[in-house]
């Protein structure tokens, strides 16, 4: 649930950011959200073994990084937020983990297993 969340969040950020020219205190919060949402979803797809998610959201967290921002011109910089809005947007159907398994308790009404 918190994937999915940071994905609609660093997508809705990608997209409004591509609008205006942004002040560098402004841009280094958003770069700090993309880059959050990027972990969390390159944390998702480790654990699905999907590595060439996983590679594409090393970069996604190495281009925002708020920590040593890239500086890029303007056209440059809005068509990576739309291509990385698409990654996200992409990711929110193809990444999906199974639902977990809830574990059987001993006073289960109904054992599926016979007694020693």
């Amino acid at each position: 649930m918190l994937t999915t969340i940071m994905k609609y969040l660093a997508i809705a950020i990608l997209l409004a950011g591509s609008f205006w020219r942004q002040s560098p205190n402004l841009r280094s919060y958003l770069d700090f959200v993309i880059a959050a949402g990027a972990a969390i979803v390159l944390v998702q797809a480790i654990d699905l073994h999907k590595y060439w998610w996983t590679a594409a959201f090393v970069v996604i967290v190495g281009v925002f990084n708020p920590i040593w921002p890239m500086t890029f011109s303007f056209g440059a910089m809005i068509l990576l937020q739309i291509v990385t809005a698409a990654v996200f947007a992409a990711s929110l159907q193809l990444l999906k983990t199974s639902p977990r398994l809830t574990i059987v308790s001993i006073t289960e009404s109904n054992p599926r297993t016979d007694s020693l």
